[in-house]
């Protein structure tokens, strides 16, 4: 099997439409759902076989609610720590068990973060109609314009479910609930396809309380569906790993937020000010005797985020000082030199690291940067040294489902060997600029306001075909008109969040 290192680098990347028979989607969320949509409406299409696997009981991704309050693994999720860290691969049992492809073993516990972030009040940030695919663009409720542009999460995750349900009698699709995939390895192929191999994918799901049961399934291609709101980031401050150590209960990650019943009478610090950031700010504020700090990267004493009165906004947080006495108390300590005495409560909305541990050995952990981007992703969709792995999902800050639309039409496209991409070198050179723009920082993979209508186009430019080619989805049209309507709404709810 050659190495994925003698890819030719100067001409265009195009899979012939017979490569791809079978296709693993991991990820039962928005991403994969649209996925699965656009991959079964592509015609002349060879594909035999696609499975979701998902790790929830139920789809929905990031949007399925887990009512269970879990407290924040302090010791797993240590300030600083990256996605490797926080979110490590498991040894492949069938590196030691070769001659089966299934075993029932005793259970793992290590972490895989299944719980969503979804909590009580969660509501959506971007309008109906940029938010929702474009062949189903209202959400399952009842009201006017204005009642239906901003909805619980519990509403989306049941439009995903439906998405996928409509596709589930298809005889080609079959969906695995409650599984996790923990390796993906390549393995040699008997034919004479022009890539030489597909790969095996290693499954674990819980086979009673205390045992798993693993599996073994080969595809040809793989595309990850996962999202990016799984392993919490918690950033490095001085004096945060001790205060971990030592007071597991007062440091928290929005993650495992679910209501603010727990924090009356509390003095409780929110670190951020993002959609989560500014949410839980807002609902912790509503319980009685509550005080709320909100510390904020971009602090501007002039500027209100919050009219509360028992809401404070403070700059970043410089330093924790820890009791070294019965009588002392914790001291949180601002970059402004203003400190808060001990809190009951600091809730990290601090967002979360791109992680891919089941990829982990076969990219050798180069597939991110400390968690923070995914490496040598053209179009934040394709992984240049891989052609039969591709990512949708990974955009962030942007028109959502829409944006994921657009991915998993180009992916359709491709994989079923009707378009091409331009040589690696160029998508190379794509990379290496938008570092330079952006860094390796969380704007690398933001697709917002400034950047949707451009990265729609560019999507839609490369997924262009002959007029004898037949398609399956059309990319949706994403106009000037739309994006202003997208900014005003959202400056809107931005101007309004403490009301809403």
């Amino acid at each position: 099997m050659p190495s994925i290192s003698n890819l030719n680098y100067e001409t265009p990347v195009m899979l012939p439409s017979l490569q791809v028979e079978t296709v693993a989607i991991i990820g039962g969320g928005a991403s994969g759902a649209i996925t699965l949509d656009s991959l079964l409406k592509e015609p002349n299409s060879k594909i035999k076989q696609i499975t979701i696997f998902e790790r929830q009981q139920k789809v929905g991704g990031v949007w399925y609610f887990n009512p269970d309050t879990i407290q924040t693994p302090n010791h797993i999720v240590k300030a600083g720590n990256i996605n490797f860290q926080n979110d490590p691969q498991l040894e492949n049992p069938f590196h030691d068990h070769k001659y089966t492809r299934k075993l029932i073993l005793p259970k793992n516990t290590q972490e895989r973060f299944i719980q969503t972030p979804s909590y009580y009040g969660i509501k959506t940030n971007i309008i109906e109609k940029m938010m929702t695919y474009s062949d189903a663009n209202t959400w399952p409720v009842e009201g006017n314009d204005e009642e239906r542009k901003y909805v619980v999460g519990t509403v989306v995750q049941e439009y995903i479910e439906k998405y996928i349900d409509r596709n589930l009698n298809d005889a080609r699709v079959s969906l695995k609930l409650a599984s996790t995939v923990e390796d993906v390895e390549r393995v040699g192929r008997d034919d004479d396809a022009a890539v030489p191999y597909r790969f095996k994918l290693t499954v674990r799901e819980q086979y009673d309380d205390k045992h798993d049961y693993w599996y073994q399934r080969e595809f040809d291609s793989i595309i990850v569906a996962t999202g990016h709101y799984h392993v919490p980031y918690i950033p490095s401050v001085p004096g945060l790993n001790t205060l971990q150590e030592k007071f597991p209960n007062v440091v928290q990650h929005a993650k495992f937020y679910r209501d603010s019943d727990s924090y009356k009478d509390k003095t409780v610090i929110v670190v951020g000010s993002r959609a989560s950031g500014s949410d839980l700010t807002k609902f912790v504020a509503r319980e009685p005797g509550t005080k709320v700090y909100q510390s904020i990267r971009n602090y501007d004493r002039t500027k209100v985020l919050s009219t509360r009165p028992n809401v404070t906004s403070k700059p970043v947080v410089e330093e924790f000082q820890l009791p070294d006495s019965e009588d002392s108390k914790i001291i949180v300590k601002f970059s402004d030199g203003s400190t808060v005495t001990d809190p009951d409560h600091i809730i990290y909305c601090t967002g979360y690291l791109f992680s891919y541990p089941f990829l982990d050995r076969l990219f050798d952990k180069t597939l991110t940067n400390e968690g923070i981007t995914v490496s040598n992703l053209y179009q934040h969709t394709f992984i240049i040294n891989e052609p039969l792995i591709t990512i949708v999902g990974v955009p962030i800050d942007g028109v959502s489902f829409r944006v994921f639309e657009y991915q998993a039409i180009i992916v359709a496209r491709y994989l079923t060997g009707k378009i091409e991409l331009v040589s690696r070198n160029k998508q190379l050179e794509w990379i290496k600029h938008r570092y330079e723009l952006k860094g390796n920082s969380r704007l690398f993979h933001t697709i917002g306001v400034t950047d949707a209508l451009e990265y729609a186009r560019t999507l839609t430019q490369l997924g262009q075909v002959s007029e004898k080619t037949r398609v399956g989805r059309q990319f949706p049209p994403m106009t000037e008109e739309d994006i202003t309507l997208y900014r005003e709404a959202g400056e809107r709810l931005r101007k309004f969040w403490d009301e809403r």
